[in-house]
This record gives C-alpha cells, sequence and structure tokens, in this order.
C-alpha cells in the first residue's frame, strides 16, 4: 500500500511538472517573447483633426484607393521588442451626422497588420469623414503613434472650400447727408468634395461696420444673409457716390476661407448751393400834435414823434437764427421771433419812438437806414439797406403848394422874393376896345345927319 501510494504521489507531480512545459512552450511560440505590460497612448496630436484628402496620399498600403472610401494607416515608431504592437486601435471621426468611432481589428474593413518591422494598422471608412482623435493599446513602451498616410477615395474630389458673396443696398441713388443706407451681403457655401461645413462666417466692409449674419455654420450649397447699416456723411455727397467692397470670411479644417470681393455703389444727390440771404421792409408812422389840422399827411414838426417798424424775411434756403434790426438812429429793435426758416417772416420796432428835433426841422427831413442781420453756420448774415425819409412840414423838402400861383424860378421853385410891378396904366387891350366904340358911334351919327339932310330936302 505504501509503496502505492508513493508512486502515485511521484506520478501526479510528473503530471504537472508537464503541463506547465506545455504551457510556457506554447506561450513562447505564439509571442516569441515574454509578454509585456500591456499600455494605453493617443495618436499625435498633431496629425489630427484631418481629412484623407488633406493628409499625406499612400494608397500602396491599402492595395489600391476604394470606390466611396477612405483608406487610413497607422504606425507606431520604432523597434516592436521596445515600443510594442499594436493591440487595439480606437479612431474617432467626424461625420455629417455625428461623431462616431471605429476600433481596429474589430470594425469591417480594418487589420492590424503581423509582419517584420514597424507594427502598422488600417481602416477604411466613408469618404470625407474627419478624423478628430485615435487611441491604442499597445505591449511596448511607446508613449504615441502616427498616421502614417491615407488614401482618399477614388471616386471623390479633392476638397475645396469655397465662399460666394453677392453684395446689394438700398436706397442705390440719390441719397444725401445723414440718409442710412442698408447693405445687404449674401454669403453661400459653394464647396466641393466635402460635406463638411465652414464655420465662422463673418463679414468686412471696407467702409461699413457692425454687419450681423443671420447664421455663421453654413454646410454646402447652404447660403446665409448678412446686415449692415451706413449713415451718409457731407464727404460722401461731395464725391457724389460712395463705393465699398466687401468680404466674407470663414474657418474649414482648420484654415481661413475668403470669398470673392464684392462691390457695390450708391449715388448721392448734389444738394443745390445754399443761399443765405435776409431782406427788410421798413415804415414809419407820424404822431404829429397838430392833430386835425394837418390830419396824416405824413409830414413832421418839430416834437413830433416817429414809430419805426420793419418786416425781416428770410429769402434764402436755410434756416437762418439770432434774426434781429439794425437801425443806429432808432436805437434798441425789439423782434417776434429770433428764428427764421426759409421763407418765413417776423414783425419787428423800435422800442422808443424818434423825437423830432431842431436839427431835424433845419435839414428839413428825417433821413433813417435800417439792416436785417442774423447768422448761420457761425457767420454773420445782412440784408441791404432798407432807408424811410420823413420830411419837415412846410419845410424846404415840402413842395405840396409849389404850383399855386404857377410862378417858379428857373429850378421849377417858387421865388417868393420876386415882386410884381404896379400897374400904372390902361392895358392896350382896353384902348383897342374904347377907340373902336368911339369909331361906331361916330358912324351912326353921320348916318342920321345925312338921313335928316334927304328928310329936310324932300319937304
Amino acid at each position: 500500500m505504501s509503496k502505492t501510494s508513493a508512486s502515485l504521489r511521484r506520478g501526479g507531480l510528473y503530471a504537472r511538472l508537464a503541463v506547465f512545459a506545455l504551457l510556457a512552450s506554447g506561450l513562447l511560440l505564439a509571442g516569441g517573447s515574454p509578454a509585456a505590460a500591456a499600455s494605453t497612448i493617443n495618436i499625435n496630436p498633431g496629425h489630427v483633426p484631418t481629412t484623407a484628402a488633406s493628409f499625406t496620399q499612400n494608397c500602396d498600403f491599402h492595395g489600391g484607393a476604394y470606390p466611396d472610401e477612405d483608406g487610413w494607416a497607422f504606425e507606431l515608431p520604432g523597434a516592436p521588442d521596445i515600443s510594442g504592437v499594436f493591440q487595439t486601435i480606437t479612431t474617432t471621426f467626424r461625420t455629417p451626422t455625428g461623431a462616431t468611432t471605429r476600433t481596429i481589428p474589430t470594425a469591417p474593413n480594418s487589420a492590424i497588420v503581423r509582419g517584420p518591422g514597424t507594427s502598422k494598422a488600417w481602416i477604411r471608412v466613408p469618404a470625407g469623414w474627419t478624423l478628430t482623435g485615435a487611441s491604442a493599446v499597445v505591449s511596448g513602451t511607446a508613449d504615441s503613434f502616427v498616421l502614417r498616410s491615407t488614401c482618399m477615395a477614388s471616386s471623390a474630389p479633392r476638397p475645396n472650400s469655397k465662399l460666394y458673396l453677392t453684395k446689394t443696398g438700398y436706397p442705390a441713388k440719390d441719397v444725401k447727408a445723414g440718409d442710412e443706407v442698408t447693405y445687404l451681403y449674401k454669403v453661400t457655401n459653394q464647396s466641393t468634395g466635402t460635406t463638411y461645413p465652414i464655420s465662422k462666417i463673418a463679414i468686412t466692409d471696407d467702409t461699413v461696420t457692425g454687419i450681423t449674419c443671420e447664421a455663421t455654420w453654413l454646410a454646402p450649397k447652404a447660403s446665409t444673409t448678412c446686415t449692415g447699416k451706413y449713415t451718409v456723411k457731407k464727404t460722401d455727397v461731395k464725391k457724389g457716390k460712395i463705393v465699398n467692397t466687401a468680404q466674407a470670411t470663414g474657418w474649414f479644417d482648420r484654415q481661413a476661407v475668403w470669398s470673392n470681393k464684392a462691390t457695390f455703389t450708391v449715388t448721392t444727390k448734389s444738394e443745390p448751393p445754399k443761399q443765405v440771404s435776409l431782406s427788410i421792409d421798413k415804415k414809419a408812422r407820424v404822431e404829429s400834435d397838430c392833430h386835425k389840422k394837418c390830419e396824416n399827411d405824413g409830414y413832421a414838426a418839430k416834437g413830433d414823434k416817429i414809430f419805426y417798424t420793419y418786416r425781416v424775411t428770410n429769402t434764402g434756403t436755410v434756416t437762418i437764427t439770432h434774426v434781429g434790426v439794425h437801425d443806429r438812429n432808432a436805437g434798441r429793435v425789439v423782434c417776434n421771433s429770433g428764428t427764421l426758416a426759409r421763407g418765413t417772416s417776423t414783425d419787428c420796432h423800435a422800442v422808443k419812438p424818434h423825437v423830432v428835433t431842431k436839427a431835424d426841422v433845419k435839414a428839413g427831413k428825417v433821413v433813417n437806414t435800417a439792416r436785417a442781420t442774423g447768422k448761420f453756420d457761425g457767420r454773420y448774415v445782412a440784408s441791404d439797406p432798407a432807408t424811410v425819409t420823413v420830411c419837415i412840414r412846410h419845410g424846404k423838402y415840402d413842395h405840396r403848394h409849389d404850383d399855386k400861383d404857377g410862378k417858379h424860378d428857373k429850378d421849377g421853385k417858387h421865388d417868393k422874393d420876386q415882386k410884381e410891378l404896379p400897374v400904372t396904366g390902361d392895358s392896350s387891350n382896353m384902348a383897342l376896345s374904347l377907340g373902336g366904340g368911339l369909331l361906331a358911334a361916330g358912324g351912326l351919327l353921320l348916318g342920321a345927319s345925312r338921313i335928316r339932310r334927304r328928310a329936310h330936302v324932300q319937304i
């Protein structure tokens, strides 16, 4: 019994040793070397994000380009016994419907290449996808891996990002200083060979600022409208037109995209030259102490009061401020309004009347001149002078009785010093009349005597 038990124990030991030897030999045959601890590393960050069309092309690794599929090849740099080999690679792609992941070698059309040299792997995915990241489980000490090359799909053209810009504005003609012009910009994504959008859409304009867009993200063939406003300046009107140029910008695959330059012209309306002018109408009214003796004949005498009134009219095309009347003889003048728009008038009057003096009587008349004044754009404005004259009653300029007796001097004035000669005899007309009468009477007497003689003879 004891011998049998001992032999059984020795047999079990030998069996366990044999199993261990078989396992060890299997591991050596499978890996060729002792297994190293697995680690997870990331792809070189300088290689993502990218599209297959934007990376180094090499289709030899994939056996040529495939219709509608992009090929991606990855490599683990360094010797396999140190850097290790790929065990799995998890890739992340941006697609038109969102982000998606594919794992090599379990995903369709993917594999890890077992062979001499560095460890490699590949995968094919739908054309146009963008690789945004990848991580790998490796058996060695490598700290990163690389995207070796890509093979763009045979039927997919190389991506061509393109923006197209058109520009309009309204109103487009006859604008004046202070008018507001609204500009509309239409931006269209005309990219080909890709399904990915252009982002960060914006407009730059050499004249207009503060431009806003309805959308800042455009898929291929999509459009958006942007709007900007501009206030017309005097310098624009002086030039006769507003010509400005705009350009749309955006971003595609980490690169800036610029549109064509779009130009639009708005014509301005020439403003007529500004006319700045005032006119004044002046009147005088006499208040006399003679009352009904002299009525209101417009003449004045010493001590009479002359009241001056004025009407100031804006005869120009602009508004004039600080309107007033300058009358040196009348003194202070006040007006109903100090501001006149074009074509409007205001009435003014002298605060104090002019009292006729002895000097006025000696001069024979009171002459008064006034001007309307105002300001425009900081400049002084003055009308032409307006003069009104009041003559002194019975003065040297009062000619109302000059023709009463029909006697004037050579200047048409009545000569008060000319004296008439007294009448000293009959006038010739009277003598002729008397002589004629006497002759007629003598004739009658002579005729009568002859008749008497004839009668006497007959008797």
